[in-house]
């Protein structure tokens, strides 16, 4: 997964490096990727569309690594801007079975109208840890502004576990909470499937919340669905 947006779904928390050579000093990876509808922590950034998303990281062997990611979004939630761009960097490392990263995230919606200040900047801890055949992960979120001044001081907590049924078939399942200075604060969770093939990846995901947000179309964004993502990994 990306390590911005997609750090968020526990299916995607490791594609964008799938595709990494680990052996050389710095190396490229990145992802494409179509969704039936982009959601992020349980709600719908497309007002229930679908979406085509692609990242790119750069990585270096001390651990350090840049990257960017971007995604169309509903271009009534941002006036002036149907594109979401995020820049990240971070450090990843692992001790034995342990691994963990550190994430700047700088979310930001070009050609967003005058007067509109939607971009904003998150600092995330993101460890994991395999036991086996399962992997057990965490999430914790922190912004300053979250959403530019719509949400004020934020955090997102969020734990989840994937299990390896097969060599190509993955389980996983994941809860988190969102607490926030200016909005409701809420829980969301998914549960899904993932199943990998050469450098793709089909998943499919059942996502809820406990309150239901409302987009500009009227539509409720964050009620329960099922989403369907093919990613290709480079």
């Amino acid at each position: 997964m990306t390590l911005s947006r997609l750090l968020a779904s526990a299916a995607a928390g490791a594609i964008l490096f799938a595709g990494a050579a680990q052996a050389e000093p710095i190396t490229f990876s990145g992802t494409v990727a179509g969704t039936t509808d982009y959601v992020f922590r349980g709600i719908s950034q497309t007002d229930e569309d679908p979406a085509i998303q692609a990242g790119i990281t750069v990585s270096h062997e001390s651990g350090f690594f840049v990257g960017a990611w971007g995604s169309n979004v509903d271009d009534d939630f941002i006036p002036g801007s149907n594109v979401e761009l995020d820049l990240l960097a971070g450090y990843s490392n692992e001790v034995g079975d342990l691994a963990y990263s550190f994430i700047g995230t700088w979310y930001t919606y070009p050609g967003q109208d005058d007067g509109i200040e939607a971009n904003y900047f998150e600092l995330g801890f993101t460890p994991s840890y395999t036991i086996d055949k399962v992997k057990l992960t965490g999430q914790v979120w922190w912004s300053p502004e979250y959403a530019g001044t719509a949400g004020g001081n934020s955090w997102y907590f969020n734990g989840g576990a994937a299990l390896a049924a097969t060599d190509d078939i993955s389980l996983y399942a994941n809860v988190g909470y969102s607490t926030f200075e200016e909005l409701p604060d809420y829980w969301d969770w998914q549960v899904g499937v993932a199943y990998t093939w050469e450098s793709l990846t089909f998943d499919v995901k059942y996502t809820d919340t406990n309150e239901k947000f409302v987009g500009p179309s009227g539509r409720v964004i964050s009620d329960e669905r099922v989403v369907g993502t093919v990613t290709f990994a480079f």
